[in-house]
Protein backbone atom coordinates (compact mmCIF):
# COMPACT_ATOMS: atom_id res chain seq x y z
CA UNK A 1 0.00 0.00 0.00
CA UNK A 2 1.13 3.50 -0.79
CA UNK A 3 1.20 5.63 2.34
CA UNK A 4 0.56 9.32 1.84
CA UNK A 5 3.12 11.47 3.57
CA UNK A 6 2.64 15.07 4.56
CA UNK A 7 5.00 17.91 5.21
CA UNK A 8 8.00 17.71 7.50
CA UNK A 9 9.24 20.52 9.73
CA UNK A 10 12.97 20.77 10.44
CA UNK A 11 13.38 23.18 13.35
CA UNK A 12 16.72 24.99 13.64
CA UNK A 13 16.92 26.99 16.86
CA UNK A 14 20.17 26.42 18.75
CA UNK A 15 22.99 27.53 16.47
CA UNK A 16 23.47 29.30 13.10
CA UNK A 17 25.22 26.12 11.90
CA UNK A 18 21.89 24.29 12.31
CA UNK A 19 20.60 26.14 9.23
CA UNK A 20 23.31 24.65 7.00
CA UNK A 21 22.67 21.26 8.58
CA UNK A 22 18.92 21.57 7.92
CA UNK A 23 19.56 22.46 4.28
CA UNK A 24 21.86 19.47 3.84
CA UNK A 25 19.49 17.05 5.59
CA UNK A 26 16.45 18.36 3.74
CA UNK A 27 18.11 17.48 0.44
CA UNK A 28 18.54 13.89 1.59
CA UNK A 29 15.01 13.62 2.99
CA UNK A 30 13.12 15.21 0.09
CA UNK A 31 14.69 12.75 -2.38
CA UNK A 32 12.82 9.92 -0.64
CA UNK A 33 9.12 10.27 -1.51
CA UNK A 34 8.20 8.00 1.43
CA UNK A 35 9.59 10.59 3.89
CA UNK A 36 7.91 13.89 3.11
CA UNK A 37 5.84 15.64 0.46
CA UNK A 38 7.48 18.97 1.32
CA UNK A 39 9.86 20.31 3.95
CA UNK A 40 9.64 23.49 5.98
CA UNK A 41 12.87 24.59 7.62
CA UNK A 42 11.87 26.87 10.48
CA UNK A 43 14.64 29.03 11.93
CA UNK A 44 14.33 30.92 15.21
CA UNK A 45 16.05 31.72 18.50
CA UNK A 46 19.88 31.50 18.45
CA UNK A 47 20.01 29.96 14.95
CA UNK A 48 18.49 33.03 13.26
CA UNK A 49 21.82 34.60 12.11
CA UNK A 50 22.27 31.47 9.97
CA UNK A 51 19.61 32.71 7.54
CA UNK A 52 21.83 35.57 6.37
CA UNK A 53 24.02 33.27 4.27
CA UNK A 54 21.25 31.19 2.65
CA UNK A 55 21.11 31.27 -1.14
CA UNK A 56 18.46 29.91 -3.49
CA UNK A 57 20.96 27.39 -4.89
CA UNK A 58 21.23 25.78 -1.42
CA UNK A 59 17.49 25.16 -1.09
CA UNK A 60 16.39 21.87 -2.65
CA UNK A 61 13.17 21.77 -4.67
CA UNK A 62 10.25 21.07 -2.31
CA UNK A 63 11.95 22.85 0.60
CA UNK A 64 11.05 26.26 2.03
CA UNK A 65 13.07 28.20 4.60
CA UNK A 66 11.08 30.25 7.12
CA UNK A 67 12.67 32.81 9.46
CA UNK A 68 10.99 33.99 12.66
CA UNK A 69 10.44 37.78 12.64
CA UNK A 70 10.45 37.84 16.45
CA UNK A 71 13.91 36.26 16.57
CA UNK A 72 15.09 38.57 13.79
CA UNK A 73 14.10 41.62 15.85
CA UNK A 74 15.91 40.17 18.87
CA UNK A 75 19.08 39.84 16.80
CA UNK A 76 18.58 43.21 15.09
CA UNK A 77 18.19 41.61 11.67
CA UNK A 78 15.92 43.54 9.31
CA UNK A 79 13.89 42.07 6.46
CA UNK A 80 16.21 43.90 4.06
CA UNK A 81 19.12 41.83 5.46
CA UNK A 82 17.44 38.50 4.70
CA UNK A 83 17.86 36.85 1.29
CA UNK A 84 14.71 36.93 -0.85
CA UNK A 85 14.66 33.11 -0.90
CA UNK A 86 13.86 33.07 2.83
CA UNK A 87 10.22 33.48 3.88
CA UNK A 88 9.74 35.60 7.00
CA UNK A 89 6.90 34.50 9.30
CA UNK A 90 5.64 36.57 12.25
CA UNK A 91 6.45 33.79 14.75
CA UNK A 92 8.38 30.60 14.09
CA UNK A 93 6.78 28.73 16.97
CA UNK A 94 3.26 29.74 15.87
CA UNK A 95 4.10 28.59 12.32
CA UNK A 96 5.23 25.22 13.70
CA UNK A 97 2.06 24.88 15.79
CA UNK A 98 -0.10 25.69 12.77
CA UNK A 99 1.66 23.10 10.64
CA UNK A 100 1.42 20.45 13.34
CA UNK A 101 -2.29 21.06 13.78
CA UNK A 102 -2.50 19.68 10.26
CA UNK A 103 -0.50 16.63 9.29
CA UNK A 104 3.10 17.84 9.54
CA UNK A 105 5.85 15.80 11.18
CA UNK A 106 8.41 17.59 13.36
CA UNK A 107 12.17 17.14 13.86
CA UNK A 108 14.20 19.51 16.02
CA UNK A 109 17.86 19.75 15.03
Amino acid sequence: DDVEVGPLILHASDSPEDVRRALRLSGEIIRDPACASEIHIVVNHSAIPGILDVSQSQIPQGVTVHACATAMRGHRIGRQDVPACVDVVPSGIVFIAQQQSGDAWYIRL
